[in-house]
């Protein structure tokens, strides 16, 4: 299940069957393990059709009943409930209780979609690390390459974040899984900002629809709070006050 820490406070509830995609605050510490599929999307996901350069595209409805790793695409099951990435892998297997969010393109609206998840705003925060898992979950089909980028406010470009990009094994026997962690370098322009900070992996395909596919599991980060100005006067007169009083208790030179 997912695990916040101080209190995640949810500024919109989701529908079941994800078709709204709420934010979420930002909180110190945030991990989301998706094992919970079978019940909705996690609160601040979103899965979406024909996704473009500047926009989500249209969201598409989630199917919460688990499916195979090498399930046939089709238009109700693009993004899917799949074994997570503890699993070992076969063609048909299903089942489990660790789940990931999964994704196979069957025609170009799919090819173009994307996943997000959305933070209602970063104001006070600085990131300092955030990591993932993605494995490719179906051994046939054509290797495609997904990026992960980010948008500030709720329109805008989509930028490429840290240069993170994947490319998908289809010979995925026994599984691979890639960890990506990013540090609070490479964050940092998602930091303190006061309008909507939504990541996005996109695949960067722009032609054929040859069953593209991708897994995500394990998703965290963190994040520590920026002092307010009033915090550091304070600290600042402290350290001046220490200053003086150890000036004063110098001895002072014999006459």
């Amino acid at each position: 299940m997912r695990t916040l820490r101080l209190g995640l406070l949810i500024i919109a509830l989701p529908a079941f069957g994800g078709a709204v995609h709420a934010q979420v605050s930002i909180v110190s510490s945030y991990t989301e393990n998706f094992d919970a599929l079978g019940t909705a999307l996690p609160a601040g996901w979103g899965v979406w059709t024909s996704s473009t350069a500047t926009g989500n595209g249209t969201t598409f409805t989630w199917a919460t009943a688990p499916i195979a790793n090498n399930a046939t695409a089709g238009a109700t099951n693009y993004f899917r409930n799949l074994p997570g990435a503890s699993q070992t892998w076969t063609s048909s297997l299903s089942t489990g209780t660790d789940r990931a969010l999964g994704w196979r393109a069957g025609n170009a609206a799919s090819r173009d979609g994307s996943v997000t998840f959305s933070l209602a705003h970063t104001a006070g925060y600085n990131l300092t690390s955030l990591s993932f898992q993605l494995f490719t979950p179906n051994s046939i089909g054509t290797a495609g390459t997904f990026q992960l980028q980010y948008q500030l406010g709720a329109s805008g470009t989509f930028t490429q974040l840290a240069s993170v990009s994947y490319t998908n094994d289809t010979a995925q026997n026994p599984l691979t899984v890639t960890t990506i962690t990013l540090t609070s370098g490479q964050l940092t322009a998602l930091n303190n900002q006061s309008g909507q900070v939504t990541l996005r992996w996109d695949n960067t395909a722009t032609s054929g629809t040859a069953f593209y596919s991708l897994a995500l599991d394990n998703f965290s980060y963190t994040a520590t709070a920026i002092p307010e100005p009033s915090t550091y006067a304070a600290i600042l007169g402290v350290v001046a006050l220490a200053g003086v009083l150890s000036r004063r208790r110098k001895p002072r030179p014999a006459a």
